[in-house]
């Protein structure tokens, strides 16, 4: 059965103590080679005031792309032409409860038949998905196939439209289509900030709206294979 999901991510939690293990190992740039410039920068002296804070800030948001260093926020999906469903989460409650109700929701509508995902860059989804779940000692009855290849094991539609190991966003695919883009105001590198003012439900929302927009986009596609 086809299952559109995307995931949306969080930095490193807690948020107070992995800012301080950056700022104890973050590096001044490496243009820089005086050791009296060096010591400025990591003091903040002069033109270099607030450079290493945003150093930090930048490397912080970074570890939202690692399943590894990140978390789930958000979990979106739909099967084939069904409702779309989302569950998600405050950034201090369970990642591991948000895992175990999506695979149990997602398996009930399975009903034993195999999952082809489909998704925009779905080999990042599946990848920090399967991360997470064996961190959280989670789900082990879905296969996401996160080693599998497009088309054979799962649908990437970034790679169907660009080709492999190219990239296009979604928002840009679906402007290309004609297809209504973001919701404003809000996409990726913004969803950590209304996680932090907390407006999980605006996040939810975008991700379930970006679940929407893949399948018309899969859709088009696949009415020209």
């Amino acid at each position: 059965m086809n299952v559109f999901i995307d995931i949306e991510t969080i930095p490193t939690q807690p948020e107070d103590e992995a800012r301080s293990l950056i700022a104890k190992s973050i590096s001044a740039p490496k243009t820089m080679s005086k050791a009296e410039t060096i010591e400025a920068w990591h003091n903040g002296e002069g033109k270099y005031a607030g450079e290493k804070d945003k150093a930090i800030e930048a490397a912080y948001r970074k570890t939202s792309l690692s399943g590894t260093t990140g978390e789930i926020i958000s979990i979106a999906w739909a099967v084939d032409d069904g409702e779309i469903f989302r569950f998600s989460r405050e950034s201090s409650d369970s990642e591991h409860r948000l895992l175990y109700l999506f695979a149990l929701e997602l398996n009930k509508q399975l009903a034993l038949r195999p999952a082809y995902f489909i998704g925009h860059n779905v080999r990042f989804d599946l990848r920090f998905l399967y991360q997470r779940a064996v961190i959280n000692n989670g789900f082990k009855s879905l296969d996401l196939k996160q080693n599998g290849r497009h088309s054979n094991d799962f649908f990437c539609t970034m790679e169907a439209w660009a080709g492999f190991g190219q990239r296009i966003s979604q928002d840009n695919l679906c402007k290309a289509l004609g297809i209504e883009g973001k919701p404003e105001g809000i996409d990726g590198s913004k969803v950590w900030d209304y996680v932090k003012a907390g407006d999980i439900k605006k996040v939810e929302e975008y991700n379930a709206d970006d679940v929407d927009k893949l399948r018309q986009i899969y859709n088009r596609i696949k009415s020209y294979s």
